[in-house]
C-alpha cells in the first residue's frame, strides 16, 4: 500500500477538550433578516468607477435594509 503525507495519530483528548470551549451553533433563524439590494450596489461602484469592497460603509447602507 502506497501513502502520500504525513501519518500521525489523531490526539482525541484534545480534540474533546476543544468541543467543550466551542460556542453553540447559531441556527439560521436566529440570524437577522437583511436585504441587500445587489445589482443597486453593483451598479453604484460602477458608476464611481470603484470596487465594491471600496466603497464607504455609509455608501454600503444605502443598500442593506433589516
Amino acid at each position: 500500500m502506497i501513502m502520500s503525507g504525513l501519518m500521525r495519530k489523531f490526539n482525541y483528548e484534545q480534540y474533546y477538550k476543544q468541543l467543550e470551549t466551542m460556542p453553540e451553533p447559531i441556527m439560521a433563524s436566529e440570524l437577522p433578516k437583511v436585504k441587500l439590494n445587489l445589482k443597486g450596489i453593483r451598479d453604484y461602484a460602477q458608476k464611481k468607477g470603484v470596487s465594491i469592497a471600496s466603497l464607504s460603509d455609509a455608501e454600503k447602507q444605502l443598500f442593506i435594509q433589516t
